[in-house]
């Protein structure tokens, strides 16, 4: 598990710099991102459908596994016919990193990127294990395809429409507000999550918070890190960005989860979540309202140019 979560993070870090670098600024990189949902939403509806009416007394996933070598087999036809592009490396990769974390905006961007991974790693590690013991307590059947369903209201509901209008968003708000509106999203789902009378009720309650918490974040978090990014290090400053989201946070959030689900429960658990969600939008407003109410003047004799959060979106939506 370990492995395949370590080469399912480095995969995500690349192919999004290889996103980037293929369709250039005229594009809408949400827009791009919104296909990678309707295929996880698509495959997972059909996957537990399949462990649903092929298992018996057991659960058998050997479906699921059978349906990604086939998904994995297209996969890798299309990507062998993908022109990737050249990216060229910095003259000191390491000297413009220093540079870069020492920015506040930068370290106040990865800190919260951090945080944000925290609540989604509880969601992605324990959503299913509450919702298991949630049909346990009443009596529901048919789990397998009712986490399908879930996944597909996620996805090709939530993340569908949040992905195609999400550049819309970043261009209006800002990535400031956006980011905070987006920790204020996250403690509402977590709290609506937690009243579920049955599992049912969870279906529509992923489908319409999914896309204002985990796309809105997603796309928020990736185009500003590419704007945040030196020249030929696109790749490195998404590894950082995902590092800090989708390993450093996700790790908190699942080691705390784990504990707190452990000695109060899964819905006092997600109580906890829900107040750390509010915590967050409301700390990351106020930064940005007070300590870095003014902008960093960048040298323009460095390959490496800072911007304030609302130039960077700008130029990324550009």
């Amino acid at each position: 598990m370990s492995i395949g979560t370590i080469g399912f993070n480095v995969v995500n870090s690349i192919s999004d710099a290889i996103c980037f670098d293929i369709i250039g600024d005229e594009y809408d990189y949400g827009k791009q991102r919104v296909w990678g949902t309707i295929g996880f939403g698509t495959t997972a509806l059909i996957a537990g459908y399949a462990v649903d009416m092929f298992s018996g007394q057991t659960i058998s996933y050997i479906p699921a596994i059978i349906i990604m070598l086939i998904c994995s087999t297209f996969d890798l036809i299309a990507c062998v016919k993908l022109k990737l592009p050249v990216m060229e490396a910095p003259e000191n990769i390491f000297k413009e990193l220093r540079k870069l974390l020492k920015n506040r905006y930068v370290a106040t961007f990865l800190s919260f990127a951090v945080l944000v991974g925290v609540l989604d790693g509880f969601i992605i590690y324990f959503l299913f294990w509450y919702i298991e013991d949630l049909a346990a307590a009443t009596n529901t059947g048919y789990i397998k395809l009712l986490e399908g369903l879930i996944v597909a209201a996620e996805t090709l509901g939530g993340e569908v429409i949040f992905f195609s209008v999400s550049g819309k968003i970043l261009e209006r708000v800002g990535h400031v507000h956006c980011f905070s509106m987006c920790f204020l999203n996250y403690a509402l789902r977590l709290g609506l999550i937690s009243i579920a009378p049955n599992p049912w009720w969870i279906i529509p309650i992923e489908f319409l918070m999914q896309g204002p918490t985990y796309a809105l974040t997603y796309t928020t978090v990736v185009a500003y890190a590419n704007e945040l990014a030196p020249p030929g290090a696109s790749a490195t400053m998404q590894g950082i960005a995902a590092g800090m989201d989708d390993g450093v946070g996700y790790a908190l959030g699942s080691i705390l989860g784990g504990i707190l689900y452990k000695y109060i429960g899964g819905k006092y658990s997600l109580h906890v979540f829900s107040a750390i969600g509010l915590l967050c939008s409301i700390s990351h407003l106020v930064i940005h309202k007070t300590l870095l109410k003014e902008p960093v003047e960048s040298d323009d004799s460095q390959s490496a140019q800072y911007k304030s959060p609302q130039d960077a979106v700008k130029m990324t939506l550009n």
